[in-house]
């Protein structure tokens, strides 16, 4: 073998081994962004905040808002339980469970569990239409998880 052949074949390795590590690059950089991109888009959905003054607010705020929309002092005025639980379950958050009373003054409720921490939200309602009602709505709230 003559000199310029040795150094052809020793350019044609060279480039070779250089098409190798120009690959084994390539590949590193692409795992590197899938890893990346697994760590960054593979975290759970973070669960409801459901501690409790969120979900006495959450209360207060639904049973505000049908106040203001004249539909709870309504349904205070004809005691409309079944009415109000309607309402409610559709404005409150799915985790939270409830029961609710229209009363005067003393407020009880048999239907609520043992095993967990109860938040009561009075909201009183002094007339509906010129007319005195002197009643308060009482909520117990608890999560259902």
């Amino acid at each position: 073998m003559t000199g310029k052949n040795k150094s052809s074949e020793r350019n044609a390795a060279s480039s070779h081994q250089k098409g190798y590590i120009y690959t084994l690059e390539v590949l590193i950089a692409v795992s590197a962004i899938l890893v990346t991109i697994v760590l960054v888009f593979n975290s759970n959905p973070e669960e409801a905040d459901t501690s409790l003054p969120i979900i006495k607010q959450n209360a207060y705020d639904a049973l505000f808002y049908l106040d203001k929309s004249d539909d709870l002092r309504k349904i205070v005025a004809t005691e409309g339980i079944t009415q109000l639980e309607r309402n409610l379950t559709a404005l409150l958050p799915r985790n939270i469970r409830f029961d609710a009373i229209i009363c005067t003054t003393t407020c009880n409720s048999l239907s609520l569990p043992s095993n967990r921490t109860i938040i009561i939200v009075d909201y009183y309602i002094g007339g509906y239409r010129e007319k005195f009602v002197n009643k308060k709505v009482r909520l117990w709230l608890w999560s259902r998880f």
